[in-house]
């Protein structure tokens, strides 16, 4: 009786597993290459970008896999990653996608920049495998100087052949479900898109002047602005709104100002909710809680139509209110080309405009001229022009000589550790050039002022004044 009963429940035990495993869906792969180092992230498609939700190491011989509990079916991208820097590998194009569902298993070689699918119980997968590998030659050309050197010249002439590839392909979508074809569609489209974008807006020997552009661009621009909400379920989703953004305001007859930009860029996306996630990607560019900020907000309020936007938000408020208006600011400090060290305090009694610059940095040079412009509107008037260097202390020299070639006049100071120093980490900077304002106090007016070229700046000044 015991060994009956013992049996019956073992049965019970396998019958709730096997139930039970139908749940999940089963990843096995192989790596090959450079083991040292390497893990394997398998990445959710949500939100038009990637998130990790699972991680493994590699066997001794290169085997890993994946149980993964499958809520909802999706796209998701399998990533080799160094582990330390968990960065991707040079070579991938991020197109090791897959469609996991609940009971999806799947067997998959990989390298750094290879990906194979061995053996699936999944149409929708030996679909999506088939257009990865195809897609991916075309990235190729797309991607920029990190897999070629090719210029428009190469790439202009295929791209035809590469959309009637994609349009032969779309032939070939029938699984019978309606959701999966509707969305394998829409990445057809948008990786041809995409990849005719990113090819002109990545390094590149030469580039093309609009004049020289297919056809194709046109029909990109005029046909295919970001309309459709699935394009959030795709890996490169919002990138491609970014780009279409781009390129559309870029290609209008009146290019919008600096300060108008978003505003022109956000009438461009027909989708309400993919204005929002613009709205949203574009935020943290704004570093205080100041004006500036406030008119961003009060300009994608309007399309943060769900709580995960509004939490993000709110999130990187939080990020940017200790740099708001009226706080103390960080004395930082410089040494002049006479090695005499200058604080932020020793101009108090003044309004101070702040510039962080390097001589390597293009945009920041280009400020120049509109910076001494200002520098002769204002003088005489209790207002210091302050520039701060992060170059690197190895090129001192370099900047020494370039402030008395350009005769640069104002305080010009060199910070000490380039973007380690403590005027970069105290202000949160990580790009530049970054203009600032501080009131006679020694209070914030803002952490990212207007640029000299900016007429927005002499009126800041005069209010301050």
């Amino acid at each position: 009786m015991k060994l009956i009963t013992a049996v019956a429940l073992l049965a019970l035990m396998l019958t709730s597993c096997a139930t039970k495993n139908t749940e999940f869906a089963i990843i096995k792969g192989q790596f090959t290459g450079e083991k040292n180092g390497r893990e394997i992230h398998l990445c959710k498609v949500e939100h038009g970008e990637t998130s990790k939700v699972a991680v493994t190491s590699l066997g001794s011989d290169g085997r890993f896999g994946f149980a993964y509990a499958v809520e909802e079916p999706g796209l998701y991208v399998i990533n080799v990653m160094w582990d330390k820097s968990l960065r991707a590998v040079k070579k991938d194009h991020n197109l090791k996608r897959i469609y996991l569902e609940k009971g999806t298993e799947l067997e998959i070689k990989i390298s750094d920049g290879s990906y194979q699918l061995l053996k699936c119980n999944s149409p929708k997968n030996d679909l999506l495998s088939e257009w990865n590998t195809q897609i991916d030659s075309v990235f190729s050309y797309s991607h920029g100087f990190s897999y070629n050197i090719l210029d428009y010249t190469n790439f202009f002439p295929v791209l035809p052949e590469f959309v009637e590839q994609g349009n032969t392909f779309k032939n070939k979508i029938n699984t019978g479900d309606q959701s999966f074809d509707e969305l394998l569609n829409l990445m057809v489209e948008t990786d041809l898109n995409l990849a005719a974008l990113n090819f002109i807006y990545t390094p590149r020997g030469q580039h093309p002047e609009r004049k020289d552009y297919p056809d194709y661009y046109d029909y990109i621009l005029n046909e295919r602005a970001p309309q459709s909400k699935r394009l959030l379920e795709l890996p490169a989703g919002y990138d491609y709104t970014r780009l279409y953004t781009m390129f559309a305001v870029l290609s209008s007859p009146d290019k919008p100002s600096r300060s108008q930009w978003n505003k022109v860029a956000i009438e461009m996306i027909p989708e309400p909710l993919l204005k929002g996630y613009y709205g949203l990607n574009n935020i943290d560019r704004f570093k205080a809680y100041d004006d500036a900020y406030l008119e961003y907000k009060e300009l994608i309020t309007p399309y943060l139509s769900t709580e995960y936007l509004k939490n993000k938000v709110n999130e990187f408020e939080m990020t940017i209110r200790k740099f708001e208006k009226g706080a103390e600011a960080f004395d930082f400090a410089g040494k002049d080309i006479n090695g005499k060290e200058h604080r932020l305090s020793d101009y108090k009694g003044k309004l101070v405009y702040v510039d962080v610059w390097a001589t390597w940095c293009g945009p920041c040079k280009a400020q120049i001229p509109a910076l001494k412009e200002l520098e002769k509107k204002f003088h005489g008037q209790p207002v210091t022009f302050l520039s701060i260097s992060v170059d690197k202390m190895k090129d001192q020299k370099k900047w020494i000589d370039f402030v008395k070639s350009e005769h640069l006049e104002g305080i010009q100071l060199m910070a000490d550790k380039a973007f380690d120093s403590d005027v970069a980490k105290a202000y949160g900077i990580n790009a530049i050039p970054r203009f600032m304002l501080f009131d006679k106090e020694g209070k914030i007016v803002t952490i990212d002022a207007p640029r000299p070229s900016d007429e927005k700046i002499s009126d800041l000044l005069k209010q301050y004044l």
